[in-house]
C-alpha cells in the first residue's frame, strides 16, 4: 500500500466469487467479502477520546454491496493493477471467524 487510511476508513481486497463449472451462471453481483489490508487509527468521540478500529489487518470481512438503491458508498482504488475498496468500517456487516465477539 502506498497510503494509510485515516480515521474510520479501511482498505479491503475483495474476493471474487467463483462461478460454477457445472452450471452456466450469470453473476452480476459485486463481491461482498474480502480481506482487510489497511486500517486507519479510529475516530475521536465528543470528549476527544480515540475509539480504535474494531477491525484489524488480515481479518476477513463481509460488507454490503453497492446496489443502485443502497446507501453504501465505498470507492474502488487501483494499485499495480489490483482493485481495492476504500470504505468505512461501519460498512462491514461482520468479521468472519471472530470467536472473541461472543
Amino acid at each position: 500500500m502506498k497510503f494509510k487510511p485515516l480515521r474510520d476508513l479501511i482498505v479491503v481486497l475483495p474476493e471474487e466469487r467463483v462461478k460454477s463449472a457445472i452450471i452456466d451462471v450469470v453473476m452480476s453481483e459485486e463481491p461482498n467479502m474480502g480481506t482487510v489490508v489497511a486500517t486507519g487509527l479510529g475516530e475521536y468521540n465528543a470528549k476527544n477520546v480515540l475509539i480504535p478500529q474494531p477491525v484489524e489487518v488480515g481479518q476477513k470481512v463481509r460488507f454490503g454491496t453497492m446496489g443502485k438503491d443502497e446507501y453504501l458508498k465505498y470507492r474502488p482504488y487501483f494499485e499495480d493493477g489490483v482493485r481495492y475498496l476504500i470504505m468505512s468500517w461501519k460498512d462491514v456487516c461482520f468479521i468472519e471467524g471472530n470467536e472473541d465477539a461472543a
